[in-house]
Order: structure tokens, then C-alpha cells, then sequence
């Protein structure tokens, strides 16, 4: 039997009890990617973080697991990996991740830490018609056509007219499951609005039959940020504003400077520590 040292913080948080709460075992050698899986399950966030050593170009690699399967890459677990890594001293205020989608570069300063993405790239998806009906809103509340848009994790963005539309979607799982499966096992699909800098974002993915509410989305955030490079609405500084609809609230910090290059901030919460025996 071993022991392993884990966080808890909440990431995207502005307040101790805001933010998207994620596991993070800071010193993960010797676990299984079963292992992994397994006690991805037993915590039940919406992601858990195992951190494996680093090499000459990284600080330490990052494997992230859901409940279900494994992730090449999310913005919640590599922030609050790189939050409780400068936290034990051993990490200046730049340095890299790797991830299973590549080398993620990091940066800190006044207690936001922001993440430098991936190029993005992106596909058709669905029709306007079939995003509204199962969002279960009007075709006149979807303002951009759906797009599968992936900066390291593919997910649908759908572009709202409105921030009513956002926070009235009321997804119907049949209609999800038929218009935002990117394979079998991964429907996913992130609505958003903006105005004024401001965006109000929600995403939604299936998990058992029901559709499920991430309270705060990275890696949705450097897609909407790739999204916006394409379709040439660089340079932007947005905030980012997710988990409304369910008492969760989450601030991202979303930067596109005038290349195209992507950057997802947030604050970090530290609430929590203590050991698992497997």
C-alpha cells in the first residue's frame, strides 16, 4: 500500500468558495494510469490532477483524469498544478507544463496565473436550427454558426446573441448527445456572449445519460480565444465570467494579442491537504 500527498484548491476563484475545485497529487510516481482512473472516480471532481516529474524543458508533467477517461489537456488542472507548484518555492513565475496535447508555458504575476495555449483549430459543427433546439432556445438566440474548435481539447462553441440566452439554455440530452458528440463518450459543447469585455460563458457535457455543468473551463476559454484569433477579433482582453446558473462563480482572464497568440488566467484558492492510501 502507498501514500499520496494531495491539494484541494478552487481555481478561477475571485472567493474561497468560488471557483472550480480540483484535486492535485503533487507527487504521483509509482501510480498506474488505472491507479489514476480509479481515484479520478473515488474524488468525483470534474477533474484530478497527477503530477510526474519534470525534465530539462518542463517542471513536472501533468496527466488529468474526469471520473470516466483521461484529458490531453484542461485549463483548471494545469493552472492549479502551476499554482501549488510556486506555492512550494520551487518555481519562479515563468516556467513549462507538459501535457498530453504539448509543452504548456506558464506565467504569474500579482496572484493570477495564466496559461499560454495552444494554436487552435476549427471545424463545421452543427446547424443553427439543431444548436437552438437543443440548447431549448430560438434559432434568433444563436448569433454564430456551431464550430468544433480545439486549442488542445476539442469542444463545440456555440455563440449566443445574447447573455438571457446563455443562462436560459436548458440543454434536452437526447438532442445534445445527437448534435455535440465529438466521438462515443464525448459530448461537449460551450455557449458564450460578449459584451462590453465581458463575456458569460456556460459549458455542458453528457455523463451517464444527463447533461452536466462545469462550474469554470480553461480549456473552453483558450478555445473561445482561438475562436476569436480566427475569426480575426484580435487583439482582446476579456474577463471571462462562468457558473452563474449554478452558484459557482468563476473569473477567467482571456488574452488575444494582435498574432493570434492565447492566454487563460485565473486565481487560485488553496483549501485543503492530505494523503490517499491506495
Amino acid at each position: 500500500m502507498g501514500a499520496y500527498r494531495f491539494q484541494i484548491v478552487n481555481v478561477f476563484a475571485e472567493q474561497r468558495f468560488g471557483g472550480n475545485p480540483l484535486a492535485v497529487f503533487t507527487d504521483a510516481a509509482g501510480l498506474s494510469g488505472d491507479d489514476m482512473q480509479l481515484i479520478a472516480r473515488q474524488f468525483n471532481l470534474s477533474e484530478t490532477v497527477f503530477l510526474l516529474p519534470g525534465d530539462t524543458e518542463c517542471a513536472a508533467s501533468l496527466r488529468i483524469f474526469t471520473p470516466s477517461y483521461e484529458l490531453p489537456f484542461a485549463g483548471h488542472p494545469t493552472l492549479g498544478s502551476a499554482a501549488v507548484l510556486h506555492a512550494r518555492g520551487e518555481q519562479g513565475d515563468d516556467f513549462m507544463l507538459r501535457t498530453r496535447s504539448g509543452l504548456i508555458p506558464i506565467s504569474h504575476a500579482d496572484g493570477v496565473f495564466r496559461l499560454r495555449a495552444l494554436p487552435a483549430s476549427a471545424r463545421p459543427g452543427c446547424g443553427i436550427g439543431e444548436a437552438a433546439a437543443m440548447l431549448g432556445l430560438d434559432s434568433g438566440d444563436v448569433l454564430h454558426a456551431p464550430q468544433w474548435v480545439d486549442a488542445g481539447s476539442a469542444q463545440l462553441l456555440i455563440g449566443l446573441a445574447s447573455r438571457e440566452a446563455v443562462l436560459n439554455a436548458k440543454p434536452d440530452p437526447a438532442l445534445f448527445t445527437r448534435h455535440a458528440t465529438l466521438r462515443p463518450g464525448r459530448s461537449i459543447a460551450y455557449v458564450w456572449h460578449q459584451d462590453g469585455g465581458v463575456a458569460t460563458v456556460r459549458l455542458f457535457f453528457e455523463q451517464l445519460g444527463s447533461v452536466i455543468e462545469d462550474p469554470g473551463t480553461g480549456s473552453a476559454c483558450a478555445n473561445l480565444g482561438g475562436w476569436c484569433a480566427l475569426n480575426g477579433l484580435a487583439p482582446l482582453s476579456w474577463k471571462v465570467e462562468q457558473g452563474e446558473a449554478i452558484n459557482r462563480p468563476n473569473r477567467l482572464y482571456l488574452d488575444v494579442d494582435a498574432d493570434g497568440g492565447v492566454s487563460v488566467g485565473g486565481r487560485t484558492q488553496f483549501m485543503g491537504a492530505g494523503e490517499f492510501r491506495c
